[in-house]
């Protein structure tokens, strides 16, 4: 599904989808499409047209040639439809489970949030980069807050706002690399089973949170998570390749 200026567009075409993946790494001429896509020339230029109409992606002629085109995203990537990983769950035991422990003032927070998560997936419908990229936004708001002269400061406050807004606890930290595990995570600690990681609005914040710290682009990388059977949730950040 992706997000484009007039709406929600849902993608099914395999040929489509993978043009749209080749486009994610940057702008691509029409020829360097049809040659990474093993398509015919007259195939691959319907499905471009197609996704220009529903403007998905965008197209300019060439700077020294106008008779080449290149193409480009206009969209967003939310997130996929697939009702074959729908889960089952009994969504009436997150309330029951509030209700149990109300004295927690964060409590009816977690429960707004996990049950508008399991119910997405009920359904078969992941949002992670949608989550993530709020994630994003969100880091961006809370950085002055964290903010210090140097790393091991900045990870010292990074664990006291995790520990003071009740998001989990940080422990086993190292800075070299960094690596740190989450326990009690807000995200996951009481989603279903899904067999892999599922903290993308973790992953969204931390890796905006360490990269203005550090100054470069940086991301967190889910090793470990509760939603996937493991103990606790585990992050490795490690700077984002140079294209």
């Amino acid at each position: 599904m992706f997000g484009t200026a007039t709406g929600v567009r849902a993608v099914r075409n395999p040929v489509r989808r993978h043009i749209l993946q080749l486009l994610e790494g940057g702008e691509m001429s029409f020829e360097s499409i049809v040659s990474s896509s093993g398509r015919a020339k007259s195939t691959v230029s319907a499905h471009l047209s197609a996704l220009v109409d529903e403007g998905i992606i965008g197209s300019r002629p060439g700077d020294d040639d106008e008779r080449k085109k290149y193409f480009f995203l206009t969209s967003h990537f939310i997130g996929e439809l697939s009702p074959g990983d729908r889960i089952a769950d009994e969504i009436s035991d997150y309330a029951f489970d509030y209700r149990e422990g109300a004295v927690d003032p964060f409590a009816f927070y977690r429960l707004v949030y996990r049950t508008f998560r399991v119910s997405l997936l009920m359904e078969g419908i992941s949002i992670d980069p949608l989550l993530k990229r709020a994630g994003e936004t969100v880091g961006n708001a809370i950085y002055p807050a964290l903010a210090a002269k140097d790393m091991d400061g900045f990870c010292t406050n990074l664990a006291g706002f995790w520990e003071q807004h009740h998001l989990g606890n940080i422990e086993n930290l190292t800075l070299d690399p960094i690596y740190f595990s989450i326990y009690d995570c807000f995200e996951c600690v009481e989603l279903p089973f899904l067999g892999k990681p599922a903290c993308s609005f973790d992953s969204g914040l931390l890796s905006l949170l360490f990269s203005r710290q550090s100054g470069r682009p940086m991301e967190a990388l889910e090793r470990e998570c509760y939603a996937a059977g493991d103990p606790c949730c585990t992050f490795e950040i490690l700077p984002v390749p140079e294209k």
